[in-house]
């Protein structure tokens, strides 16, 4: 029998709430560090000493840049416009993703270039890795209660592969429209990005500020996120863990399901990757 294109995606790939092996990745010799190093959208750089990256949005879509130190490492992250200007820094402890999400999308930041600055608070290895999104996720029409598994069309998916430090997609949503995440720990790395079009300065953010905004609460062995306000919104998965490469590729996913009108309060894939009545 056939296999459906949205089953084999899940295929090597770890689904958020499974336990998880965790794999330790060998460091590689980073060399001297550069000043100004360009940061290729997608790339993955490893660095020892602290320096700036710069890269340039090309596209009205949201972008995200961020640092992931080692698990004994602490690095910050100061995201400045081409004129110098600080526009957010992110600082959160040893071994966490720092990020700094920009909404570039109609009616926000113009395109043009930035410097991503990396320095540390506890040295050690660090990754950084920027991304323009590419990707427009797209919550289907709920379609019947409960789920029956991957290939529900239903369902939309947001992944990371463990070679990448972040991921970023873009969502829009309208003030008041909520959708369920697999799991009750979703908030911590899978965080919803929204901005208001009459305030500039949440054009820019940082990974704390995205957390303090969002909209979630843990219901029914999930979490449910809403949005404030109709636009496009930013998801950005993290992983708090250096990347590693694994054959065949692997990964970290969340199943995303529309809320129910008929039942609000209900997660229809709070069993996934099982099936949920």
């Amino acid at each position: 029998m056939a296999i459906s294109r949205t089953v084999r995606r899940w295929w090597g790939v770890r689904l958020a709430g499974a336990v998880v092996v965790a794999l330790a990745a060998p460091l590689p010799h980073a060399g001297a560090a550069v000043a100004g190093t360009a940061l290729g959208d997608g790339d993955v750089l490893v660095a020892r000493t602290a320096q700036d990256y710069t890269y340039r949005t090309y596209q009205r879509r949201w972008s995200v840049v961020a640092v992931q130190p080692a698990a004994t490492a602490d690095w910050d992250l100061t995201l400045r416009d081409a004129g110098g200007v600080t526009l957010a820094t992110s600082w959160l402890g040893v071994g966490r993703t720092d990020f700094v999400v920009v909404d570039s999308t109609a009616g926000h930041r113009p395109f043009g270039g930035y410097t991503a600055s990396v320095n540390a608070y506890t040295p050690g290895p660090y990754w950084v890795q920027q991304r323009t999104d590419t990707t427009t996720l797209t919550l289907p029409p709920v379609t019947h209660s409960g789920t029956t598994g991957a290939a529900d069309p239903d369902l939309a998916f947001s992944s990371l592969v463990d070679h990448d430090v972040v991921t970023v997609a873009d969502l829009h949503l309208t003030a008041g429209e909520s959708f369920w995440a697999n799991t009750t720990t979703a908030a911590s790395s899978l965080l919803l990005a929204e901005s208001d079009p009459a305030d500039p300065a949440t054009f820019v953010q940082s990974r704390a500020t995205v957390a303090a905004r969002q909209h979630t609460q843990v219901l029914d062995g999930c979490t449910l996120y809403t949005a404030q306000r109709t636009g496009w919104h930013a998801l950005v998965q993290l992983g708090d863990r250096p990347p590693s490469t694994h054959v065949p590729t692997q990964g970290i996913g969340y199943a995303l399901h529309r809320v129910d009108p008929a039942r609000p309060l209900s997660c229809p894939q709070r069993e996934f990757p099982g099936p949920t009545p």
